[in-house]
């Protein structure tokens, strides 16, 4: 009869895929000054078209430093260790990866040298055993690996999420402080059209009251206008 010995491993599909948000921040600018400001008034004459960089204005104002920042310190902290635990996974998953193919190594040459009578069949059976005790603690190890970063994934993706409309939040704040500063400033109708700057090719640099408006938007902040 020949001889023959089965051993057989099974390897789950390893998945460690994790959501990453991407947040852009946004940089830090200078104020300028009130004289600037001042200036800025007077050389734009009433009627005409000027522009704002709500970025600038933004990055500048009060309203970042006591909302904006934290919320960026918060995200680049998740993305570190988003991106940390990513790095785990993968060398796990490496490791895994080395250990399942040693198993399948000794198996296959386990079942050679018993094929080639190297070894006796009372001894090739313990070695199965011992082989096969391995293969379930690996199997078991896998499984505990796999549900490990569904976990961890399903809670970097709702942290991700909440992350996101924190920042919507926050936007939505900005934009409704800045719509009221410039509608406040506009209110004599001094100037035909106020557009943003992200629109704007080439203009003179006269027709940029974006300091105007911070001015405002810190005023505003300052006397709690999101309260």
């Amino acid at each position: 009869m020949k001889k023959s010995l089965l051993f057989i491993l099974a390897l789950s599909a390893m998945m460690t895929s994790c959501a990453t948000a991407t947040n852009k921040s946004a940089e830090e600018s200078a104020t300028a000054s009130d004289s600037t400001e001042v200036r800025t008034v007077e050389c734009v004459a009433s009627g005409d078209v000027v522009f704002v960089d709500l970025d600038y204005i933004m990055s500048a104002s009060k309203f970042y430093a006591s909302e904006g920042k934290a919320y960026e310190t918060k995200m680049q902290e998740f993305q570190t260790r988003a991106t940390e635990a990513q790095q785990g996974w993968a060398k796990k998953e490496e490791s895994l990866a080395k250990e399942y193919n040693k198993l399948q190594n000794d198996a296959a040459k386990l079942q050679q040298d018993y094929e080639k009578g190297l070894v006796t069949t009372l001894k090739a059976q313990e070695r199965q055993a011992e082989l096969q005790k391995k293969g379930e603690n690996f199997q078991t190890r896998m499984t505990g690996f796999q549900t490990t970063v569904q976990t961890e994934t399903a809670a970097f993706q709702q942290e991700e999420q909440a992350l996101a409309e924190e920042q919507m939040v926050l936007m939505n704040r900005f934009q409704a402080i800045a719509r009221e500063a410039i509608s406040e400033i506009n209110a004599d109708r001094r100037y035909k059209m106020i557009v943003n700057a992200v629109s704007v090719v080439d203009a003179d640099p006269t027709l940029n009251i974006s300091d105007l408006v911070l001015q405002k938007v810190d005023e505003l902040y300052t006397a709690g206008a999101l309260e």
